[in-house]
């Protein structure tokens, strides 16, 4: 059987104001042809099909020609989860015609009975396990009762294995494996199984454009919750990447890029070939949007000049500045010739004009405010304070501890 897996399109997406309609449009248009030219079985979607849980009209009518492409004109079957962006119940909205035709959205905890498809090898089974709260599936493990006033842990479960009910569920990690189990238990025991699950799994790496689950370390679920299954489909993190040694756990990746931390990214879909044996083979087709989302860096004057013959000033831009002092109202006179600017900061500076990644400095107990800020300074000015400059910091420290201890 042959899977195409996609996930994140969070369509409706903005930033800074600017709207990622028409490139989504593109975008989605170029998925469904590479389901035809693949010849796709099953068109797999991993969560966050909008952006928010109430999508303007003109993201709703653009995922339904998405879909109705798909599912009506090439004849694929669809299978759709709910994710932590999407509204559980606008996703979970499906009728018996439209299973007919093989469209299954599922948003709610329902119903987690698998979706049975059939290909020349026999059965595969589709456990489509929608993004919940951690008390929607104590909720759901206590057959509809949850206690209001008992809290989420806030470290990752130890003992992935352990599959936890009732009162017991506190994270995110017993909820996950609550849900697949009573999935697993709610359908034939067969062989080859894939499950569909929007969560972020332990060893992914993330980007600013997710939000969170939950704090801590309790948002976090382990690759062993999902032994039971020959491909885990996973939607949630925004970079492509596979979990573990081999692919059979794997995120897809938004198909376009929502931020400036993932300029860096080639969006792609994954193909996922499953034979009969259950053994799966992975491979990534790239999708390419109209505008880019990328990281310029420099003097401002020296971006100025590029920017009037840049013939990809349409991108969406994030620009990080170089110059020893901080230039005046920057974003204007950047946004003469890059008008999708979605950001603008100055280079920390170290002493040789290099730019530091502060992750490799191990922080020192023993040093003062300070020396802390006189660091500070020097990377962002260039320089060291001079006398009269450390006695304005000494005072401001000096008064601002004293609040301190005063209101302590």
């Amino acid at each position: 059987m042959r899977i195409l897996h996609t996930s994140d399109l969070h369509v409706g997406r903005t930033l800074n104001n600017i709207s990622f309609l028409e490139d989504q449009k593109v975008v989605l248009g170029q998925i469904a042809d590479i389901a035809r030219a693949e010849n796709v079985d099953v068109v797999v979607l991993a969560g966050d099909l909008y952006d928010r849980a109430v999508p303007s009209a003109e993201a709703v009518n653009l995922v339904d020609d998405f879909l109705v492409r798909l599912v009506v004109h090439d004849k694929r079957k669809v299978l759709a989860i709910a994710g932590n962006h999407d509204s559980p119940e606008r996703i979970g909205f499906t009728n018996r015609i439209q299973r007919e035709l093989g469209l299954h959205l599922r948003g709610t905890l329902t119903d987690l009975s698998p979706v049975i498809l059939h290909d020349e090898h026999g059965p595969v089974a589709f456990h489509l396990l929608p993004y919940a709260e951690v008390a929607m599936a104590r909720q759901h493990a206590n057959g509809g009762g949850e206690d209001p006033e008992a809290g989420d842990v806030t470290d990752q479960e130890s003992d992935a294995d352990t599959i936890a009910v009732g009162d017991s569920i506190r994270s995110h990690q017993a909820a996950m494996a609550h849900l697949v189990q009573a999935s697993l238990a709610a359908g034939p025991k067969i062989p080859r199984r894939v499950v569909v699950a929007h969560a972020f799994v332990s060893g992914g790496t993330v980007s600013d454009s997710e939000r969170d689950l939950s704090v801590g370390g309790a948002s976090q679920v382990a690759a062993t919750t999902f032994d039971d299954f020959n491909y885990v489909a996973l939607g949630h993190l925004h970079r492509a990447q596979q979990i573990g040694e081999t692919d059979r756990v794997r995120y897809s990746g938004s198909p376009l890029k929502y931020s400036v931390s993932e300029a860096d990214h080639v969006k792609s879909v994954a193909i996922v070939d499953l034979d009969g044996a259950g053994e799966v083979s992975v491979r990534t087709i790239p999708v390419v949007a109209p505008r880019d989302v990328r990281v310029i860096s420099g003097l401002i004057d020296d971006l100025l000049k590029s920017g009037e013959g840049d013939p990809h000033a349409h991108d969406l831009v994030g620009v990080r500045l170089t110059d020893a002092i901080p230039p005046l109202d920057p974003a204007a006179r950047l946004r003469r010739w890059y008008p999708n600017l979605i950001s603008v900061e100055m280079a920390r500076r170290g002493g040789d004009g290099d730019v530091p990644d502060p992750d490799d400095e191990t922080p020192d107990p023993n040093r003062t405010p300070l020396d802390l800020f006189s660091d500070f300074f020097r990377d962002m000015i260039g320089t060291d304070l001079d006398g009269e400059e450390r006695e304005i910091v000494v005072t401001a420290i000096t008064a601002a501890t004293s609040r301190h201890e005063e209101a302590h």
